[in-house]
């Protein structure tokens, strides 16, 4: 526009109107950027704005141009206010989270401010309660009554309030990109229409000429462009078989100009504008995680109408519709370990700010027990004398057994720690399971026959391991496996050692685990 605003979206009838991103020029005295949905020319439904001069995220519901319906707002600061707006303005009762996890739940002002009655909970368990008002130069003041007596609360759930829950039903969000894509193949994906796929990721004007050629925008080669359709929609009846799926899927989906690809794209430019930056909350995080799943359930659900368009063009039956335990499994097997890289950046930060006191414990508890050496660890975790691999502490001169580190379980500790080198939960789980068979397989050297361990051996040969590995953020990652992981393995043998490490962490994060290693016997040194 005149104005140096960019929009990159869909129009009808002039207007802008669907899916749209609508960014004011950086030079702008109030820089401003909205990703969402529009309505003859307004900022209507589901919607996110940025305004970087005033450092904050509005993430919710818009109507007629203006905030509007359940919403909420982050800060550079920290701060996270929920409630219900109108007329761009919050009204009636909300919630504030600030950064020390204090929570103001009751009335507002239209800018923001705490005013009249509402209830104050401080993350030591202290509530007050009263009227709330401001004043020009006197800051916050309240008259009510302040509870000391209640007990702490669980920190962790303190931590671990989450915003946007159930505010705005996942399925819902982004219809503005599923319902284009859906209508192109309602209409049998033809040539001529694939402008309704147009590439929102594309940065600058060459490439945009470039993806308007491809999807046939010029319209002056119809055939040639009908003719690339055909060959992506024969790909897919040529690779339905399992490996050869996963391998058609995984080019599609990063390819810019294959139509799942685009999809594809699209959403990471929301998933962005939602959840990097200021949108980096800690209380964002399962509104993020159940979005990433909903995407693979759409890209599944994409790749399925494709593939029945494909066999239509073929003269073939189309497949019959999947039962939703057969459609899960696609998707949590398949589908989300492919897309899943993606997101990973986003969605793993939610997961450190998240978890990141509880990894502060476990850092201080490594870093304690690495101060032992080998066969002090292993006395100081209770392992028992018989399992120890003694044999493996080859000795310098004038040294003791009772000196040497980084030695006992070398094998296991190098295994686990390639559970940072990959995002798909299945991958890390592997991991996990491959780190028990070195576990088991060292002792059943030492013992010389083979050894099942039970969970009472297991647990602190585990805790040895895990310590000495010295994986950074663990409680981000056990928690990110946990819920991204494929629900087939609830109960089996993943959830299992997913359940062991899980105990080894809540161990490393105890006080007795943070005491510094006491003064080793005369007779050692």
């Amino acid at each position: 526009y005149g104005t140096d605003e960019v929009y990159k979206g869909y129009f009808w009838a002039g207007l802008r109107h669907g899916f749209g991103v609508l960014e004011s020029a950086p030079q702008a005295s109030q820089p401003c950027r909205y990703t969402g949905h529009w309505e003859k020319g307004q900022r209507s439904g589901y919607g996110i704005e940025e305004d970087s001069d005033r450092g904050e995220r509005y993430i919710g519901m818009w109507q007629a141009d203006q905030r509007h319906g359940p919403g909420v707002m982050v800060t550079q600061a920290g701060v996270c206010y929920q409630g219900t707006f109108q007329a761009d303005k919050m009204v009636g009762p909300g919630i504030l989270l600030s950064e020390d996890d204090s929570l103001y739940e009751g009335t507002f002002t239209r800018d923001l401010t705490l005013v009249g009655k509402g209830k104050v909970t401080f993350p030591n368990g202290f509530t007050l309660e009263g009227s709330f008002g401001s004043g020009a130069g006197k800051g916050l003041h309240t008259q009510g009554v302040l509870d000391t007596a209640a007990f702490p609360p669980d920190p962790s759930s303190t931590r671990k309030r989450q915003l946007g829950v159930g505010a705005f039903p996942v399925e819902s969000r982004w219809q503005g990109v599923y319902g284009p894509f859906r209508d192109f193949i309602s209409a049998g994906c033809p040539g001529d229409e694939q402008e309704a796929l147009l590439g929102f990721h594309v940065q600058n004007s060459r490439e945009l000429r470039k993806s308007q050629e491809y999807l046939c925008c010029e319209r002056t080669q119809p055939e040639a462009c009908a003719g690339r359709m055909e060959d992506v929609l024969d790909e897919l009846l040529l690779h339905r078989e399992p490996r050869a799926l996963r391998e058609c899927l995984g080019k599609a989906l990063s390819s810019s100009l294959h139509p799942l690809g685009k999809l594809l794209r699209t959403l990471m430019l929301t998933f962005q504008a939602t959840y990097a930056g200021i949108g980096a909350n800690k209380h964002l995080q399962t509104l993020a995680q159940e979005e990433v799943k909903q995407h693979a359930r759409e890209l599944w659900a994409a790749y399925r109408g494709l593939l029945q368009v494909a066999l239509r063009r073929k003269g073939q039956a189309p497949e019959e519709d999947e039962d939703p335990e057969a459609r899960d499994l696609q998707v949590h097997g398949l589908v989300l370990p492919l897309m899943l890289p993606s997101f990973y950046s986003e969605l793993f930060t939610l997961y450190l700010l998240l978890h990141e006191s509880e990894d502060s414990l476990y850092s201080q508890g490594i870093a304690n027990l690495s101060l032992f050496p080998d066969t002090k660890l292993l006395e100081f975790l209770d392992v028992q004398k018989h399992l120890w691999p003694l044999k493996d502490l080859t000795l310098t001169t004038n040294q003791r057994l009772s000196l040497v580190r980084d030695k006992c379980f070398l094998s296991a500790t190098e295994c686990l720690q390639k559970i940072i080198t990959t995002v798909d939960p299945r991958e890390k789980l592997e991991v996990l399971e491959k780190t028990y068979g070195e576990i088991e397989a060292t002792v059943s050297r030492v013992l010389g026959q083979e050894h099942k361990l039970p969970m009472d051996d297991l647990l602190p040969l585990l805790i040895y391991v895990v310590s000495r590995a010295r994986i950074q953020h663990l409680g981000a990652e056990i928690h990110l496996i946990r819920d991204m992981m494929d629900p087939i393995h609830t109960g089996g043998l993943y959830d299992f050692l997913l359940t062991a490490l899980e105990s080894c962490y809540e161990h490393i994060q105890k006080e007795d685990m943070h005491r510094f290693p006491g003064r080793w016997d005369s007779k050692d040194l």
